[in-house]
């Protein structure tokens, strides 16, 4: 809600947004200005403002460790996808690949090749909200 000039509340413009598509959580960085501008000059590029492009990264990142459960363009869990460990016994060659390509990524991104043990030990690796490891 707004409060306009004659102290009255008014409902913001704009689209409704479903409950359940309604974002609840606020990530805070502390991050250097040369980086803030880098960050808007690739947003800008892509027309997004620079909350949404950090998102999409984030978010782009959690798709793309297979170990993840997985999550659609909004980073909202999809409801009745296989977890992880389901996908890897389903389907080993898929889920391999998959942790090629991610792995590639994080030694690009960090200058070595992902921990083994995080795909050799067949389990989980999902944490649900009920566990919170």
């Amino acid at each position: 809600m707004v409060k306009d000039s004659k102290n009255r509340t008014r409902a913001k413009p704009g689209p409704k947004v479903a409950e359940e598509d309604i974002k609840h959580e606020r990530l805070t960085l502390r991050v250097h200005s040369d980086l803030i501008r880098i960050l808007q000059k690739r947003a800008d590029e892509r027309n997004m403002s620079r909350s949404a492009y950090v998102e999409g990264l984030l978010i782009a990142w959690v798709q793309a460790d297979p170990r993840n459960p997985k999550v659609d363009s909004k980073g909202k869990l999809v409801e009745n996808a296989p977890s992880p460990l389901e996908q890897m016994n389903a389907n080993s060659m898929k889920f391999g690949a998959k942790w090629a390509d991610f792995n590639r990524l994080y030694a690009l991104l960090f200058g070595q090749s992902a921990p083994e043990k995080w795909v050799s030990e067949p389990q989980d690796h999902w944490f649900g909200q009920e566990d919170e490891a």
